[in-house]
């Protein structure tokens, strides 16, 4: 069950409304965008999360669940694979996770919307929570898993994959113009103007 949301008052008309809300329900007139909650909370559990500094990225921790905020370009200079290839402290293997029962979204740490759930690499098989204006949401454990997937090839074997499939596509479209070519051959073989006219 949620909790309960605070309102807050339309600029337009004054009247409570849902702050997740794009539009006001009563005047119809359209919510702020891009507010940025100034001290962020911890989307899982609620805790104000604390800056810390890991390689000269600030990043945003949980002191409660042990969960990551990074924002977008924290996030991609973390699982770059340059700055994952440099970091010695990884060890161990990449072992692909177990799927979880329950989806929940959760909202943004910055803006409070509900943020979208993505497998990491599409094969990786680590769920991350991604709000598109503003970052990355990491449960607690998961960067490690995805530095251990990077380090392990994931990445590449992703490409790969993805590589196949286009070749597959291709050849699948190669055929249905092969398809057509003969089609067209064979109703241009005879001239169809001499037998019916």
């Amino acid at each position: 069950m949620e909790e309960p949301v605070d309102l807050i008052a339309c600029e337009h008309c004054g009247k409570m409304v849902n702050p997740r809300s794009m539009y006001c329900p009563f005047c119809g007139g359209r919510a702020q965008t891009g507010q940025v909650i100034s001290s962020p909370l911890c989307p899982r559990c609620g805790t104000a999360l604390e800056c810390q500094k890991k390689n000269d990225i600030e990043i945003d921790a949980c002191p409660g669940c042990r969960g990551l905020w990074l924002d977008r370009g924290e996030f991609n200079i973390v699982t770059a694979e340059s700055t994952v290839y440099r970091e010695e402290k990884l060890t161990g293997e990449y072992s692909r996770p177990g799927q979880t029962e329950k989806v929940e979204y959760i909202p943004c740490a910055r803006c409070g919307k509900l943020m979208t759930r993505k497998n990491f690499g599409k094969i990786s098989g680590v769920i991350i929570d991604e709000c598109a204006s503003h970052g990355v949401w990491l449960d607690s454990g998961e960067l490690e898993k995805i530095r251990h997937f990077i380090l392990d090839g994931g990445l590449e074997k992703e490409q790969f994959r993805e590589i196949e499939q286009n070749r597959q596509e291709l050849r699948e479209v190669a055929q249905q113009v092969d398809d057509l070519a003969f089609s067209h051959k064979l109703i241009h073989f005879w001239n169809w103007k001499r037998w019916f006219f």
